[in-house]
């Protein structure tokens, strides 16, 4: 079974929406028509690059797209987002605004002119979102004097979810309705096992662009929990048009896989190599630190010894040629009259 990805819902909405043909289709089936009869949407085009921060990439996966408004050279910049949490976002205009502030931030860095940003949310997530203005963040009684320093914008809202498959399959024949369809039952893998025809719908006409297919199989392979007989049985009840496609998908995620868990292995094979050379480097260190203290002790004891030798030599010098009495002995070398006397009786026996 093939693992799932961390972002896998990231993944295909960029490569679904990065379709310029589901994007415009998206803008004229989606937008108000007060927007719409404003857009020259015959130049529409792609920008490049991201504008979400670090800190939201959490939360938001974006792909923008720019068209100058009719009769204008103002541009405005569509930017799509997808929510993609298992909750709702309580307060998106948060989240929306720090998007827009980065994206006109990255504009003035880059001494362009500002552009109006539409920010567009498509939720496919299944809990209900409830649509809020951003002033009743701040509570229902506030003063509508101060309601003028408050920064307040809409967004254009789709919940995919929401909608039934008759309200996706109306939208017309274009790959609009499949990213749809598919986001909408990525979350219930049984349906689109038996419903092939509906969310796979348009994709055997000529013409169908390979890396979208390609993509919405993907998706929909790499994010379901069903055993690999199953996935292969549905791949054969495919069209042939599309049966090749997806068991060639399907047999490149599935190499991805194998390749991860390499990775991985060789990964855990090189840490455990790691630790195994630290512990042994430990072990020599460990080694070496009782054998520096075996020997300071040894070095230890023989400045002792030595020490004890020549302590013992005063004393016998001091009784037998200075002929101290052994009283004073004690007294100038500091030890008891016990050990002076049991000394002079050893070398006494000795001789």
């Amino acid at each position: 079974m093939p693992k799932k990805p961390s972002k896998p819902h990231d993944e295909f909405f960029k490569a679904a929406f990065s379709q310029k043909d589901v994007a415009l289709d998206y803008l004229q089936k989606m937008l108000p028509a007060a927007l719409l009869e404003k857009l020259d949407l015959r130049k529409i085009k792609r920008i490049n690059g991201s504008f979400v921060s670090p800190s939201l990439r959490e939360f938001f996966s974006d792909v923008a797209y720019q068209c100058p408004l009719l009769d204008s050279e103002k541009q405005v910049m569509v930017s799509f987002i997808l929510e993609h949490k298992s909750s709702p976002e309580s307060r998106p205009h948060l989240q929306l605004l720090r998007y827009m502030l980065d994206s006109w931030e990255e504009q003035l860095k880059q001494k362009k002119d500002l552009t109006l940003i539409v920010p567009i949310i498509i939720y496919h997530g299944e809990e209900n979102w409830h649509h809020r203005d951003l002033s009743s963040y701040f509570g229902e009684q506030i003063p509508e004097s101060f309601k003028a320093y408050l920064p307040e914008f809409d967004y254009i809202f789709t919940h995919v979810t929401a909608m039934s498959d008759a309200q996706i399959l109306a939208l017309g024949k274009g790959l609009l309705v499949n990213a749809f369809l598919m986001l909408k039952h990525i979350h219930t893998p049984e349906y689109i096992l038996h419903n092939p025809q509906v969310i796979f719908v348009n994709l055997t006409e000529p013409g169908s662009p390979r890396d979208f297919i390609v993509a919405i199989l993907a998706y929909f392979l790499k994010n379901t929990e069903l055993a690999q007989e199953k996935i292969q049985t549905f791949i054969k009840t495919l069209p042939s048009v599309l049966n090749q496609t997806a068991m060639s998908t399907y047999e490149m995620i599935l190499e991805e896989g194998r390749k991860r868990e390499r990775e991985v292995s060789h990964i855990m094979l090189e840490k455990a190599l790691q630790r195994e050379q630290l512990e042994r480097q430990r072990a020599e260190e460990e080694h070496l630190r009782a054998e520096e203290e075996r020997s300071r002790a040894e070095e230890e004891r023989s400045r002792a010894e030595e020490e004890r030798q020549r302590l013992n030599n005063v004393i016998l010098y001091l009784f037998e040629t200075a002929q101290l009495p052994i009283a004073e002995i004690a007294i100038v070398t500091n030890r008891e009259v016990d050990y002076i006397e049991a000394l002079i009786a050893q070398k006494n026996s000795a001789e």
